[in-house]
Parts: structure tokens; sequence; C-alpha cells
């Protein structure tokens, strides 16, 4: 199992699609088991978001990056870290819930169309960090623009979960306030508040 060009462009542009085009856009992102399994494998591509969001932390921690950004290694394993139990900590949650949301068709292609927007959505908040991260714009102004990114993650997740489970079932909202809930509690446990 591997992850090619064509799937990887199909899957974030599926993804993407989900907020305009809704369950229609699910079709086509890979739903099979191997599609399944792709999806976490495509947490690769978070790395240049990583590396954004790690240069502006350390910026806000009061560290240079002049000498290299992993000279931190216990704050560069907390971005990490963070980064990917932020996109599997929601179905997690789902599952510990509803356990019998595991054997639901359904219940895959969320965690699919979810991991796939939650590498969509960190490409979203690097861009704030790497403007920080270089210096043009001061803390202030990134957190701004952190908050106007914010607001378009938290539609694609809305749309994610409407997707997925539906528009008539009410499930969307709820999902979107837990799982800011639950990305707080990550980024708080990893010391990043």
């Amino acid at each position: 199992m591997r992850l090619d060009a064509d799937d990887v462009a199909r899957s974030l542009r599926g993804s993407w699609r989900l907020m305009t085009k809704g369950a229609d856009a699910l079709p086509e992102l890979d739903l099979s088991r191997d599609g399944f399994w792709r999806s976490f494998l495509a947490f690769a591509l978070m790395l240049p978001a990583t590396v954004a969001m790690l240069a502006a932390m350390r910026l806000a921690t009061g560290l240079s990056n002049a000498g290299g950004l992993f000279g931190a290694p216990g704050l560069a394993l907390a971005v990490v870290g963070a980064l990917s139990l932020a996109i599997l900590v929601v179905p997690a949650f789902l599952i510990l819930i509803r356990p019998e949301l595991a054997q639901a068709p359904r219940f895959t292609s969320f965690v699919i169309a979810w991991n796939w927007a939650g590498i969509v959505s960190a490409s979203l908040m690097a861009v704030p960090a790497a403007v920080y991260a270089v210096g043009w714009a001061p803390a202030t102004l990134a957190l701004v623009q952190s908050a106007f990114f914010a607001a378009i993650v938290l539609r694609l997740r809305y749309c994610v979960a409407r997707a997925a489970f539906g528009a008539g079932n009410g499930i969307a909202l709820p999902l979107v306030i837990a799982s800011v809930v639950l990305d707080y509690g990550v980024v708080r446990a990893f010391g990043l508040i």
C-alpha cells in the first residue's frame, strides 16, 4: 500500500470540495479499506505544516529559529504529537461514546474524510504560523489571521461530519464543538498553551 500523487491530489481536492458539494464529494475520496489505511499514511503530508508550526511555536516560547528548529526536541515532539493526535482524537472519541460506530460504513467514510480534511486543516493553520515565523507579521496579527483560518477549518469539519453522517441527524454541529474542546485538551496536554 502506497500513496501516489494522483491519489493525494484527488483526496485533498475531494476533502476540500466537501464544503461546496457536501456528500456528493465523498466518492472523490478512496472509501475502500485500502483508502482507509492510506488516509493515515497521508499524515506524512503534514510535514511542511509541522515545520511552520514548530518555527512559530519556538518564537512564541522565546526560542530563536536561527540555530535550527530541532534544538528543543521536547517542543518538536510536542508539536508533532499534538498535530497528529488532534486529528485522531475525534474518531477515537466517537468510538468511545458509541462503540457500534466502528462497524458502520459511514464511520469509515467519516474517518477517511476527517483524516484528509485534517491534513488540509493543518496546511491552512500553517499559513499564519509561517507568516509569523518568518517575521512578516507580529504575534497579534498572526493570532487574528489564525482565527480566520480556524473559521475555515471549523466549516470544513462541519461539512465532513454532515457529508459522512447525513444532514438530518444533527450530529455535525455537536461534533464540531466536541472537536474544538478535544483540540484544546490535546494542545493543553502537550503543554503548548
